[in-house]
């Protein structure tokens, strides 16, 4: 059993072989967010979503950049669709969890840490799902048993801001 370190929410595939959907939107005034946040856009602007978001419209490939006005700065995100396979750490607020062979299809919510304030799919969260496991980032070696192992997963498409 290894403890992975906490890595940055990011797009690493898309199920139908085509390229992961990119998009440039206008950041809310002092924004500052890390990169691999979950936004959500608001009044034509995108900032960080809450925990346990109820949409998510994708994920920042950057730091926000804490710029006033609103508009001021400009953020590309990693649209969340369905269809879109990110990879990120399963964890929970004690920073304990370890993944588990039954975490294959299991459906979770997200949080953010504390301390590095990079987010994670939250293992404790089991009544906000936003996110359904696929798998285990297989490049990491035995990675069942892992504390904050990392895993593939995707947004269930009642979270997806941009899905109809």
């Amino acid at each position: 059993m290894a403890t992975a370190p906490m890595v940055a929410i990011r797009a690493v595939r898309h199920l139908y072989g085509t390229v992961i959907p990119r998009e440039e939107f206008p950041e809310a005034a002092s924004t500052t967010f890390k990169a691999g946040a979950p936004v959500v856009a608001a009044a034509g602007f995108i900032n960080e979503a809450g925990a346990d978001p109820a949409l998510v419209l994708g994920i920042a490939t950057k730091d926000g950049g804490n710029k006033t006005p609103a508009g001021a700065a400009a953020q590309v995100i990693e649209v969340a669709l369905p269809e879109i396979l990110f990879m990120g750490n399963l964890s929970n607020a004690a920073g304990t969890a370890v993944t588990a062979v039954a975490d294959r299809v299991a459906k979770y919510g997200l949080a953010k840490e504390a301390v590095s304030g990079k987010w994670y799919v939250d293992k404790g969260e089991v009544t906000t799902l936003g996110v359904t496991i696929w798998n285990f980032w297989l490049q990491d070696k035995d990675v069942i048993g892992d504390v904050r192992g990392r895993v593939i997963f995707s947004f269930r498409s009642a979270v997806c801001q941009a899905s109809s």
